[in-house]
C-alpha cells in the first residue's frame, strides 16, 4: 500500500500558487467533501449554495474564493477559481498505480517490440509484433495490443483495454477499462439484399493528455484516419465512429456518440447524451445541452440545445399531439 501523503497548509498554498489564511503547519493528508471531511482532510466550495455546510463542516480547511472565504472562519487557501484549485489538489493526493517496472513473465510479448526499461507490463498482457511502448508507460492486466501499435511516455492503460493495430497514442493519456480503439465501424455498401463490408484501412490518432472512460469505443478510420486531439477528455460509454475529428481541449459526457466523418472544433463540451450525426462540421467553442439531437454543421459558437424537458406524462402527451399539428398551423398562417 502506499504511504499517505501529507502537506502542510503553507505547502499546499504554494503548490497551488493561492493565499494562505489560517495555520500554517496545520497538516492535510487526504481531501474529501464538506459533509464528510475530516479534521486532517482539505475541502472546497465553489457555489454559493453550499454556504450553509460550511457552518457544520469538520475540514481541517476549505479552499474558496476571496467572496466565500468571508462565511468561514477557519484554516482557508483562498483563489480566483476555487474548482480549478480543487482539480490540482486532487493530484496531489492520488498515487500512480503501484506495478512493479519491467515485463511480467506471464505477458505474451512479441521479440519485435520496443519495451523502455521504465514501462511497467502486468501479467496477461498481449503485445503483438512491432510494439512500441516508451518510458513510464503502465500497461495493467489483461491489456490487448495490436500490430505496430505506439503508446508514448507515461500513458496508463487500466484492465482489459483492447487496442487493434496501428494506433498512435499520445503522451501521459489515461485508458480505462473496457475501452477498445481501432476497431471497424458502421460501414457497409448495398448490393441487391447483401450487406458488402467496407474494410477499414485507416488508423486512430490520439494526442496527449487524453483520457477515454471505461467501455468508450473509438473507430478507426475507413479512408483516412480518425483523430483526437491534445487534452481532450471523453467519459464512459462514448462512441465515436470511423474518421471523426475531435480538436483540442474538448469535453464528451457519457452515452453520447459521434457518427462518422464529423469534425469537432477546439474547447467544445457535449453534455451527457449527445448525438450529432455523420459528415458534419462543428466550429470551435461550441456547448451542446445533455439529449441534443445535431443534425447540421454548426458555424458559430455558442450554446445549443434540442429536445423537450420533462414534465408530467399527461402533459407531454397533450404537447406531443399539439407538435404533430404545428405543420398545418404554420401553412394557414
Amino acid at each position: 500500500m502506499s504511504p499517505i501523503k501529507s502537506f502542510k497548509l503553507s505547502e499546499l498554498a504554494e503548490i497551488l500558487g493561492a493565499e494562505l489564511a489560517g495555520d500554517p503547519n496545520k497538516e492535510i493528508s487526504g481531501i474529501s467533501s464538506l459533509s464528510s471531511a475530516a479534521d486532517g482532510e482539505i475541502s472546497f466550495i465553489a457555489r454559493e449554495s453550499f454556504i450553509g455546510q460550511l457552518e457544520n463542516t469538520a475540514a481541517g480547511a476549505v479552499i474558496c474564493n476571496k467572496s466565500l472565504s468571508n462565511n468561514y472562519s477557519g484554516n482557508k487557501i483562498i483563489g480566483e477559481n476555487p474548482y480549478l484549485l480543487y482539480a490540482k489538489c486532487t493530484k496531489l493526493f492520488k498515487a500512480k498505480p503501484a506495478i512493479s517496472k519491467g515485463i511480467s513473465k506471464l505477458a505474451s510479448v512479441q521479440d519485435t517490440c520496443s519495451i523502455s526499461t521504465t514501462a511497467s507490463i502486468s501479467q496477461f498482457v498481449t503485445l503483438s509484433d512491432g510494439v512500441c511502448i516508451e518510458d513510464d508507460v503502465i500497461v495493467m492486466p489483461g491489456v490487448y495490443i495490436g500490430q505496430n501499435t505506439k503508446i508514448s511516455r507515461g500513458t496508463i492503460l487500466y484492465p482489459n483495454v483492447s487496442i487493434y493495430n496501428d494506433v498512435d497514442i499520445g503522451q501521459n493519456c489515461i485508458i480505462h477499462s473496457g475501452v477498445v480503439i481501432g476497431s471497424d465501424g458502421l460501414g457497409f455498401a448495398k448490393d441487391s439484399e447483401k450487406w458488402i463490408k467496407i474494410e477499414h484501412l485507416g488508423k486512430v490518432i490520439i494526442g496527449s493528455d487524453v483520457e477515454i472512460g471505461s467501455n468508450s469505443t473509438i473507430d478507426r478510420g475507413s479512408v483516412g484516419n480518425t483523430t483526437i486531439c491534445d487534452n481532450v477528455k471523453i467519459d464512459n460509454q462514448v462512441h465515436i465512429a470511423h474518421n471523426v475529428y475531435i480538436g483540442e481541449g474538448t469535453a464528451i459526457a457519457g452515452n453520447s456518440a459521434i457518427a462518422g466523418s464529423t469534425k469537432i472544433g477546439k474547447n467544445c463540451t457535449l453534455a451527457g447524451c449527445s448525438a450529432i450525426v455523420d459528415n458534419i462540421e462543428i466550429t470551435n467553442e461550441v456547448h451542446i445541452t445533455a439529449m441534443s439531437l445535431i443534425t447540421k454543421s454548426i458555424t458559430e459558437s455558442g450554446i445549443f440545445s434540442s429536445g423537450t424537458p420533462f414534465m408530467k406524462n399527461r402533459d407531454w402527451k397533450k404537447n406531443a399531439v399539439a407538435f404533430k399539428k404545428l405543420h398545418n398551423l404554420a401553412k394557414k398562417s
